[in-house]
């Protein structure tokens, strides 16, 4: 093309100057060197100007044409043109493939940037813990959607600043005097939240964590938190377990250990005394076995290590054997004992000797809280409605208080004022939701007033639903 291009171009001002100089030759031929000939020479040379321009024009834009349609190759295909000779425009090729590079190399750059982008925001939006990513001015630039329901942002708060988010934590101030001191990068803090919500984990405790994005410590900075409220809550849970289960155990320890040294060293002669000491130790003996089987069953309940021995249960046979082991006990407090069945079907499918547990533990407590001459019977009946045997043991005793009902089937849990009344673990109630709830399926719970006595009560399914639990 460059070397048709010249030799059009010779050929074309050639062929017009020939004109020119043929249509002037013409002119002054004919009208001589006169006004006429002179007229007619300028005419003849404007025409050959145009016939000039014109060719030119038409060679400029096929140039044109082919140099944009090379460019467009090269752009497209990576295409290079070797015909051209021109230093400047293999120069020109040059520079315009490596324009074409970058920009091929930013919008590479740019798409992996979003799909990083996509990638950070898909795997902050699958974190448990709140995360908020904010600048050195404080400005939150990023947040999850843990911190946003935490924080309680209807909308993302992007834009706003995290001192006025942490309103309502303890690591509002801690954050403040980093941000003015310029050191926040791998600090760490244990503070607290109030989620102002009514209940007991209304406190949340948090472990805070901050870092610096990137390799300087300005930020911007990514605060984590780690919610420590549950584990919290369990570890005090283990303590209060273990304390409690320590004087449990050393109580009746304590008083056989002092009975032995008695004995050791020839205190007690008298052999009646002696029958009453050893009775005595036999029964902190078995007050100990039935602490230490009551926290292995609740244990083993908890864990889901219980298999219970599925068979019909009559749960109307079972308060009847019940109460026979239980009237020596109520006869040396002249407490009457009743029970009263409905005359209808009362079976259920479940675990014959945990159920006779639960009743007997319910049946016992009703005696040791009643007053000597007071009533302790054992209704039992079926809900339609809701396929259940209702078994509920009530007693004339001292009643419990409104405040503390809901507490009397926690672990070691005792009413206080009641403690010298009758000794106890406080393990039994706690024992018979186990079984009753975990075990079975079913529901267990107390209507009491003070002064007039109480009602415990538990329901089982008809249809032994424990299965799915074991």
């Amino acid at each position: 093309m460059a070397r048709r291009f010249t030799w059009d171009n010779m050929i074309l001002i050639a062929m017009s100057s020939a004109c020119a100089t043929v249509l002037g030759g013409l002119a002054t031929g004919i009208f001589g060197f006169d006004l006429m000939g002179v007229a007619a020479l300028l005419g003849a040379s404007v025409v050959g100007s145009l016939i000039i321009y014109v060719m030119m024009a038409r060679a400029s834009t096929r140039v044109a044409d082919e140099l944009i349609s090379r460019i467009e190759d090269m752009i497209e295909n990576d295409a290079r043109v070797n015909e051209f000779e021109s230093v400047r425009f293999l120069d020109l090729q040059d520079r315009i493939a490596a324009m074409h590079a970058r920009g091929r190399e930013d919008t590479a750059s740019r798409q992996v940037a979003i799909a990083r982008s996509e990638e950070i925001l898909e795997v902050l939006s699958m974190l448990e813990g709140p995360v908020v990513v904010f600048d050195r001015m404080g400005t939150i630039r990023l947040t999850n959607a843990a911190s946003d329901s935490l924080f309680r942002c209807s909308e993302s708060p992007t834009g706003t600043g995290i001192v006025q988010m942490l309103e309502h934590s303890t690591l509002r101030e801690q954050l403040i005097d980093g941000l003015s001191e310029g050191a926040l990068h791998g600090r760490l803090f244990d503070c607290e939240h109030d989620t102002k919500q009514d209940g007991e984990d209304s406190i949340r405790q948090f472990k805070a964590s901050i870092l610096s994005l990137g390799d300087s410590d300005d930020g911007p900075f990514v605060l984590s938190l780690l919610d420590l409220t549950r584990e919290n809550r369990v570890s005090r849970m283990k303590s209060d377990f273990v304390s409690k289960a320590s004087h449990e155990l050393r109580t009746p320890m304590a008083s056989i250990r002092a009975y032995l040294e008695m004995l050791v060293d020839d205190e007690i002669t008298d052999e009646d005394e002696r029958t009453k000491v050893l009775r005595s130790m036999l029964q902190d003996t078995d007050r100990l076995s039935a602490l230490v089987d009551n926290m292995l069953n609740i244990s083993k309940i908890e864990a889901g290590m219980v298999r219970p021995v599925l068979e019909r249960t009559d749960l109307g046979d079972i308060s009847e054997r019940v109460l026979h082991r239980l009237g020596p006990a109520a006869s040396e407090k002249n407490i009457s004992l009743s029970t009263s069945p409905a005359p209808v079907d009362l079976s259920v499918e479940g675990d014959a000797a945990m159920l006779e547990q639960v009743v007997e533990n319910l049946a016992s407590n009703a005696i040791k809280y009643t007053p000597e001459g007071g009533r302790v019977s054992i209704a039992i009946d079926t809900d339609p409605l809701e396929r259940t045997v209702v078994v509920s043991i009530t007693d004339t005793g001292l009643g419990i208080p409104s405040d503390v009902q809901e507490r009397v089937f926690e672990k070691f849990f005792r009413v206080t004022s009641y403690e010298r009344m009758a000794k106890g673990t406080g393990l039994g109630l706690n024992l018979c939701r186990n079984i009753v709830e975990s075990v079975h399926q079913g529901r267990i719970g107390v209507d009491s007033r003070v002064g007039e006595g109480s009602r415990f009560w538990f329901s089982v399914p008809v249809g032994f639903a424990g299965a799915r639990a074991a």
